[in-house]
């Protein structure tokens, strides 16, 4: 038995390492193809980003060489605390940097590219604090936050999502803080630093936005998650005749973020503030109440396109799921390479699913082997139970922020965790490595 299951995973190693090396390939390939190239994103205005770009000028392809070196730094950093060795942390960090969601930010003008990347730096500082005998210690914490409040810097809206990461790495410093005088010195320490950047990044998200004595934020995230695909349909139902004309309704039903962008300001000029609270509670409680099913729905395909976008974006450039901002990603990515990037794309999806099966089938071969023992598992998957439930909140966050705005972009590095399981499945048993 104990045979056999090396030979499985021996399989299924050598099967990962072609399926991700021919990812690499076709992902650089397709990085020389568009290294000098401008995907028509729209022009970001918000965070210190902007002044990158000014900064570069008509030099983007600088931007773009400092974005991937970024990425291939930090996946080599996370891959290096993972105990993986130098050259497999080179080709690991190209593993992940190749995923076309990923790659598509390295070289766009975007902001994303970074927040990942200091994402993944986040995680390997986490993975170093668990590593640390001095649970009190400040070292990777304050590294953490620093990752933290740079996102912020360079993506106000990440300044809630953001934050889980590192408000977890504060809670799991707790047993430590109490065991000295030190170390509540230095708990206390971390925890007013990391409640200043906090504070720090969400007053940075929120200047600028108005609305103040209008109708609170929190209602319009849940309006825009529930009312907006059948806006158009309910309004007749819903609103006073004379309140808002035709026109404001059609033009807010006809884009997702047309209704903050329309609905909003005009029922604030029209109605009061409590008015519209009111209003907007009961559009939502109706559309709750109507379409519930197809809003569950909804909500279920986003969570998926949020966290394994590999599996769900050829559902949704086929038409066969719930629509998002992925088909005109997917049509900015391929503007100059079509054919390369069809291939580039179909290729790196399907072997996504391939490669969870074989990272599956490799784990339960090591555990059959005995490499792996419940003990480190317990130990060892401690730290991994929280990431994934940052990940998954940081997946929630951005699901209820409005329906038919999934954009791939904003959680790539989420996708990127599943690769990484993949690759720590690989270097399972070099050397007698361990898996935990």
């Amino acid at each position: 038995m104990k045979k056999a299951a090396e030979a499985i995973w021996l399989v299924a190693r050598n099967i990962l390492f072609i399926g991700f090396t021919l990812q690499i390939c076709l992902g650089l390939i397709w990085m020389a193809g568009n290294f000098t190239k401008l995907q028509d994103f729209a022009p970001v205005t918000s965070g210190v980003y902007p002044v990158l770009t000014r900064l570069a000028g008509r030099f983007f392809p600088l931007v773009y060489l400092m974005q991937a070196g970024a990425a291939l730094y930090a996946g080599c950093r996370l891959l290096r605390k993972l105990q993986a060795g130098a050259r497999v942390c080179l080709w690991g960090s190209l593993a992940l940097m190749t995923l076309p969601m990923a790659m598509q930010c390295h070289l766009a003008l975007l902001p994303y590219s970074f927040v990942g990347s200091l994402e993944l730096l986040e995680l390997s500082f986490f993975w170093e604090a668990d590593e640390e005998k001095d649970s009190a210690g400040l070292r990777p914490f304050a590294a953490i936050l620093a990752c933290y409040g740079a996102q912020c810097l360079l993506w106000p809206v990440y300044a809630i999502p953001g934050a889980i990461l590192p408000l977890i790495s504060l809670l799991r410093k707790l047993p430590g803080m109490f065991r000295s005088r030190e170390g509540l010195r230095r708990g206390l320490v971390s925890a007013v630093c990391f409640l200043a950047v906090a504070a720090a990044g969400f007053g940075f998200g929120c200047s600028g936005s108005g609305g103040e004595g209008g109708i609170p934020q929190w209602r319009w995230m849940l309006a825009k998650r529930v009312c907006w695909p059948t806006l158009w349909v309910d309004w007749s139902r819903i609103l006073e005749e004379g309140i808002l004309t035709e026109d404001v309704l059609w033009r807010s039903s006809y884009y997702p973020y047309s209704m903050e962008e329309s609905l909003k300001p005009a029922l604030e000029k029209a109605m009061s503030p409590e008015d519209g609270e009111a209003l907007v509670e009961k559009m939502t409680e109706y559309a709750w109440k109507i379409h519930s099913p197809m809003i569950i729905k909804q909500i279920g395909w986003d969570v998926l396109g949020y966290g394994v976008t590999p599996l769900i974006l050829p559902l949704q450039l086929a038409g066969d799921a719930y629509d998002s901002c992925s088909g005109r990603n997917y049509e900015i990515m391929r503007n100059e390479m079509p054919v390369a990037t069809k291939y580039y794309v179909r290729v790196a999806c399907g072997w996504f699913a391939v490669s969870l099966l074989l990272m599956l089938a490799g784990g339960a071969a090591l555990w059959i082997a005995g490499f792996v023992r419940a003990r480190d598992v317990l130990r060892r998957g401690v730290p991994v139970l929280m990431v994934l439930f940052a990940a998954g909140m940081t997946v929630l966050y951005f699901t209820m922020q409005g329906a038919g705005i999934m954009d791939y972009k904003y959680t790539f590095w989420i996708n990127q965790l599943w690769i990484l399981g993949s690759i720590k499945i690989m270097i399972g048993n070099v050397k007698g490595m361990k898996i935990f």
